[in-house]
């Protein structure tokens, strides 16, 4: 049993020692390699996806080879590597040091657009979660766009931008849809017209402009309903929603009318009437429509001038 024991222990204190001695010539071999030797071994282990690894190599280029022409690029390659291991605020903080350190580096546009990137890919992917870093992502891809118009990576930063405005535009939207189910329609309406002003080239902002229409419609205020439905039809005419906006743009029209007819403003209830047959002449209830306009021509009579008789 002691022997055992002894050739157990003997193992492991060579191990052990082998261990130690191949981490400090790990340390030598780093301290003595060339800037070139150390980016090839780095790099090789960034495209291994091993990037703890490529880090400490890049990083040694960095900090110890300042004047070497290829510490540039041991930069931008130190930045990837934060990204690849998905450490976004290091991988920013990387690559903006070579957008201060390096202009006339051939890395200079990747690492702006990289930047924004990482601001993107740092902030949490549910929209209803802290978005600031997504707003900063936005502003930068903006910039980068304007700024480098002819850069490689402009229509990658447009994917990316649009991605970026949709989150928001979604956060928003159903901050609307939250308030208008609470019966908070004011509140509703500035969140959906947020939505239509600031995120326009968005899926979410044809549903705000229906939405808003709805609001309307449900708040018996037909007028400005039958305008909006018909301001998303017309804008918004292969939309999935345009069917369902004609038939209720054509609902409310009626019951504008039809309102105005029940207070007794029967000079409006017949514009009203008379806009509906117009514009919809093959809708269900023109009868009904023609029939509540020749009562009113009962009731209220149009002189020669278009006028009521009585007004």
């Amino acid at each position: 049993m002691k022997r055992i024991i002894t050739l157990a222990a003997l193992l492991l204190l060579a191990v052990t020692l082998l261990t130690g001695f191949g981490g400090c010539g790990r340390k030598t071999v780093l301290a003595n390699l060339t800037p070139h030797e150390l980016f090839e071994l780095g790099k090789e282990k960034y495209d291994n996806r091993r990037y703890i690894d490529a880090q400490q190599h890049f990083q040694a280029i960095v900090y110890n080879y300042p004047g070497e022409s290829i510490v540039d690029t041991a930069q931008y390659y130190l930045a990837l590597s934060y990204f690849g291991a998905k450490e976004y605020e290091l991988a920013q903080v990387e690559f903006n040091r070579l957008v201060l350190n390096y202009p006339s580096s051939v890395y200079f546009e990747h690492a702006i657009f990289m930047k924004a990137v990482s601001f993107f890919e740092g902030t949490p992917r549910h929209y209803g979660l802290d978005q600031t870093d997504v707003e900063t992502a936005i502003k930068q891809f903006e910039d980068f766009i304007i700024d480098y118009p002819e850069a490689e990576k402009v229509d990658e930063a447009r994917q990316y931008l649009l991605v970026a405005r949709t989150r928001l535009a979604k956060k928003y939207f159903n901050s609307a849809v939250v308030y208008n189910r609470m019966g908070a329609y004011k509140a509703a309406e500035k969140y959906y017209q947020k939505v239509i002003d600031d995120y326009t080239d968005t899926e979410f902002a044809p549903r705000a402009t229906f939405y808003i229409a709805e609001m309307a419609y449900k708040q018996r205020r037909y007028d400005d309903a039958s305008k909006g439905y018909e301001g998303f039809v017309a804008v918004f005419l292969e939309h999935e929603l345009a069917d369902e906006a004609r038939r209720r743009a054509a609902e409310a029209a009626y019951k504008a009318g039809e309102k105005a007819f029940d207070r007794g403003d029967f000079a409006t209830a017949r514009e009203r009437f008379e806009s509906f047959v117009r514009n919809y002449p093959q809708h269900k209830k023109v009868d009904k429509a023609e029939e509540i306009l020749h009562q009113i021509d009962q009731l209220a009579p149009v002189d020669g001038k278009g006028e009521d008789a009585n007004s």
